[in-house]
């Protein structure tokens, strides 16, 4: 096996293994769409500052109590998610000789993944859910970490 062939399987098993667990993230959302919206609004309602003991903050201005919204905030992040998924699958696909320019498919399909996650991070951020759900917030800047290092490595030659 040529080192050619080595990185461009792995760059294959790379691009499907994030399109793949992206692609059960927004099923999943798809599926439990209402448990997903009820999760989603707690963050809005900002929820966990009000759990003894409550933190009182000017930020609890911000927090958004209509269900509307919270299922509207959903649909965007589950079509960002399906839209990253998609554009991740493409690139793992144009890695297996399937697409012409698979390093340029893949820079698009991470870049959708890592705004993807900004979109969380940022929103997140908004309802200052660092402040009690700081394990959510690290999940997020882990991924903005795994896109960034992904993108490293599709861009490899070899």
């Amino acid at each position: 096996m040529s080192l050619a062939l080595s990185l461009a399987v792995f760059k294959i098993v790379l691009l499907a293994g994030l399109a793949g667990w992206l692609s059960l993230v927004a099923l999943n959302n798809l599926i439990a769409f209402g448990n997903g919206a009820f999760a989603l609004g707690q963050i809005m309602r900002m929820a966990p500052l009000q759990q003894a003991p409550a933190i009182q903050t000017p930020l609890l201005a911000r927090k958004v109590e209509s269900a509307f919204w919270h299922r509207a905030v959903l649909a965007v992040v589950l079509a960002a998610e399906i839209v990253s998924a998609l554009l991740l699958w493409a690139a793992a696909a144009g890695f297996a000789g399937l697409a012409t320019e698979p390093a340029a498919w893949a820079n698009l399909a991470l870049a959708a993944f890592m705004a993807t996650c900004f979109l969380m991070l940022i929103g997140g951020s908004w309802f200052a859910y660092y402040i009690r759900q700081d394990n959510v917030q690290l999940l997020h800047f882990v991924l903005i970490g795994v896109a960034t290092a992904a993108m490293l490595v599709v861009n490899l030659r070899g």
